[in-house]
Order: structure tokens, then C-alpha cells, then sequence
């Protein structure tokens, strides 16, 4: 285990190297949930409620629904994607340790620095736009859990799109598609609720939707299926016992030359 918390104290050091860098990507965050809170709350001048939301609540998604997608990048992913295009993945199997822990490990570095980044916008963004709603601590605990059970979930999730790069060189592709169906599917640009309800309700028990609109319906104190609870910890452990039959398939792919 101490091997791979270096790893996680690693990646955290290596983020805090570019301070100008971590200093511009708040500061590009901030200003997109700036401009998406200014246009909606453009639209919600014309009418009080949009499909069960006020100004105040959905301010308060567009701010989180911002800040999960930044803990859910795609990191894990993209970085076997590129061990596995270059083949370094070859020489990672003879080390000591596992290579997808490690990634896990590693991608939990990167979460802490974000999560350093969500705190510091929910600091901020109230001071520049003071429609924000605040639940109770027992609300705060429940999010806190699905948002990680959430987070696990994807990461999960990336694992399998990486390890779609020992079947094409084409990992640029795997990443749109994958931004473009997280994005569609797990609330990012608009909660659920605003989709076709046929289709809002098969999004709503799919892995995606347990990142983001689900967490975030909890913080408002929205009406939830309590059966999705269940249904997130059913997806944990099949989600891990799928990634671990591709990633035993996928190592039966690789090619070893030498002499």
C-alpha cells in the first residue's frame, strides 16, 4: 500500500510544480460557471421555475454539475490509452506492483488537487453570485458518499475505454466519445429531468447518471428513487468484475519481442 500512496503524493507534487498552470485552470473554471450561471439566470427573468427548478437550485446544479465533471476526468483512461500505445505497459507488468492500481492510485492524486480547486470555487462563486443553495449536514454526508461511489464508478468506467486501445490506435477517438456520452449521460449540460422522460429514466439507472445528476439531486433535497441507492452499489461490484475480465482478456494481447 506505501508504494502506491507515493504514487498518489507524486502526482499531487507534480500538479503543484505548475502553480501558473493550477492558477489558470481555476480561474478557466470559474469564469465558464460565471457565464452559464449569467445566461440562465437570464432565462429564469422570464419565468420563476424551469421543469421543477428556481434560480436558486439551479444555480446550485450548473456549480456542481461544473465541478464533478472536473473529478471525473478522464484520467485513468487516458493514461493506460497511452502506456498501452506506446507499449510501456509491456515493461509496468514486470515491476512490483500492479499497473491498473497504480493508475488508480495515481488518478487520485489528480482528484485531491481538484477537489482543492471545487473548494475553492465554492468560496468564490457565492461572493460573485449570491443565489446558492446550502443543505443540512446530513444532506452534505450523502452527497459526499454517492459523489465518491460516483467517482469510482467512472473511473471504472475510463478503465474500460483505455483498455479499448489494445484494439485501436485510435485513443483521440476513445476520449471524444467518451466526454460525449459522460457528458449526455451523466447530467453534465442539463439534469436529467429536462431530457424525454423515456429517456431520462433509462439514463437515470445507467453508471454515468450516479457521477453527477444523482449526487447533486440529493444536495437539493430532490425526490429520489431510494431503490438507485441499491442500484449504485450493485453497479460497483459489477462494474470491478467486468474491468477485471477485459483487463485479463486485453493482457492476453500483448506481444513480447526480445532476445
Amino acid at each position: 500500500m506505501t508504494k502506491y500512496l507515493h504514487v498518489t503524493r507524486q502526482m499531487i507534487i507534480l500538479q503543484l510544480q505548475y502553480k501558473s498552470f493550477f492558477i489558470a485552470t481555476l480561474v478557466s473554471m470559474l469564469v465558464k460557471i460565471l457565464v452559464s450561471l449569467f445566461v440562465w439566470q437570464t432565462i429564469f427573468a422570464a419565468q420563476s421555475e424551469v421543469n421543477g427548478y428556481d434560480l436558486t437550485t439551479f444555480t446550485t446544479y450548473i456549480i456542481f454539475a461544473n465541478l464533478l465533471n472536473n473529478l471525473n476526468s478522464f484520467g485513468i483512461g487516458r493514461d493506460l490509452a497511452s502506456s498501452i500505445i506506446r507499449g510501456n505497459i509491456t515493461g509496468e507488468l514486470l515491476l512490483p506492483y500492479s499497473p491498473i492500481t497504480a493508475l488508480f492510485f495515481n488518478d487520485i492524486g489528480l482528484k485531491i488537487i481538484e477537489a482543492v480547486k471545487f473548494l475553492l470555487v465554492l468560496i468564490i462563486i457565492p461572493l460573485a453570485h449570491p443565489n446558492f443553495y446550502l443543505p443540512d449536514a446530513k444532506t452534505w454526508g450523502l452527497f459526499l458518499l454517492t459523489s465518491l461511489l460516483g467517482m469510482f464508478m467512472v473511473q471504472l468506467m475510463d478503465l474500460g475505454f483505455g483498455l479499448l486501445s489494445f484494439y485501436t490506435v485510435n485513443t483521440w477517438g476513445l476520449l471524444i466519445l467518451r466526454e460525449g456520452i459522460f457528458n449526455l449521460s451523466a447530467g453534465v449540460l442539463l439534469p436529467l429531468s429536462f431530457y424525454p422522460a423515456p429517456i431520462a429514466k433509462v439514463l437515470s439507472f445507467l453508471p454515468y447518471s450516479f457521477a453527477v445528476n444523482f449526487p447533486i439531486n440529493i444536495l437539493l433535497g430532490k425526490e429520489v428513487d431510494t431503490n438507485l441507492f441499491w442500484l449504485q452499489l450493485i453497479w460497483v461490484p459489477i462494474l470491478a468484475g467486468l474491468m477485471y475480465f477485459l483487463w485479463q482478456e486485453a493482457k492476453k494481447r500483448l506481444v513480447i519481442f526480445g532476445g
